[in-house]
C-alpha cells in the first residue's frame, strides 16, 4: 500500500514524487516536460522533467547520486502529480 500524505490543497492523498523542476512548475503552469515511471505495486509514482531526462540520456541513464541531487525529488500528493502531468502537452512513460 502506498503511503498517504496530507496536501494543503487536496487533503489526504497517495504519495508521489517529482523532480524540483516539475514541482515548482505546478504553480507557474510552466511546461518543463514530464517523464514518469510506470506504476508499480506498493511504490509511489515518480516523474522528472525534460532537463533531467536529458541528463539521464547524457550519462548512461543511471540514477546516480549526482542525478538525484540535480533532480532534488519532492514529495507530491497524487492529485498534484496528475495536475503537473495534465499541464504538459505530452507526457512520456519510461
Amino acid at each position: 500500500m502506498i503511503e498517504e500524505i496530507i496536501c494543503d490543497i487536496h487533503g489526504s492523498k497517495e504519495m508521489s514524487f517529482s523532480c524540483i523542476h516539475i514541482a515548482t512548475a505546478i504553480n507557474t503552469k510552466t511546461q518543463v516536460g514530464f517523464f514518469y515511471s510506470e506504476a508499480e505495486e506498493d511504490l509511489p509514482q515518480i516523474a522528472w522533467c525534460s532537463s533531467c531526462e536529458q541528463y539521464l540520456l547524457d550519462n548512461g541513464e543511471e540514477w546516480t547520486e549526482a542525478f538525484q541531487r540535480l533532480a532534488d525529488f519532492k514529495m507530491l500528493c497524487a492529485d498534484c502529480f496528475d495536475e503537473a502531468k495534465n499541464n504538459e502537452l505530452e507526457s512520456h512513460i519510461r
